[in-house]
């Protein structure tokens, strides 16, 4: 299986989309190298917006964008992973992290040009950000609305949760 293929599937499954008849689901197909992949992409798009933002200058900055943008980030890889566990659907979790981490990044992106233009995003961003955990939670997880609307909303809190803990932790540089 090729990156395309794996991709496909991902955001087929990732997506709810439905197997037309004869079809058979193939996100258990997906390799741990196309997760890892998925989650690098994240990684790497992350990284280049903390740059961009011109925070190379000073380390300590550097350092303190870094925590509060990665944490947060980890939140929906390890509420799927626990749910995997509990679901039985560990099979699927690699096409997950694959679907989550270019979801993700393209979120990311489309979070950091809005607000380049002034536009005020939080509401979409966080919109979009449960929309797409609660479709996932549906293909990769195999839940049914009521689960899946419950891990959006999770995935959701956890992520605004984890920035505001990180925004007023005591490391002097975050308070400054």
């Amino acid at each position: 299986m090729d990156f395309g293929r794996a991709l496909g599937i991902a955001f087929s499954t990732g997506n709810g989309r439905k197997l037309r008849e004869g079809e058979t689901d193939q996100t258990e197909q997906v390799t741990w190298n196309f997760g890892v992949v998925g989650a690098g992409i994240l990684a790497v798009v992350q990284i280049a917006l903390i740059l961009w933002s011109g925070a190379l200058q000073d380390l300590g900055l550097l350092r303190d964008l870094s925590v509060v943008a990665f944490v947060p980030l980890i939140v929906p890889f390890v509420l799927f992973w626990i749910g995997a566990r509990l679901t039985g659907t560990t099979a699927r979790l690699p096409a997950a992290f694959l679907y989550l981490g270019i979801a993700l990044a393209v979120l990311q992106v489309a979070s950091v040009v809005l607000s380049s233009f002034g536009i005020g995003q939080s509401g979409f961003v966080i919109g979009l950000l449960l929309a797409v955990n609660m479709l996932a939670a549906r293909g990769f997880l195999k839940l049914g609305w009521p689960a899946s609307i419950l891990i959006g909303v999770l995935v959701v809190a956890g992520f605004i949760g984890a920035n505001f803990l990180l925004l007023v932790l005591p490391s002097g540089r975050l308070l400054a």
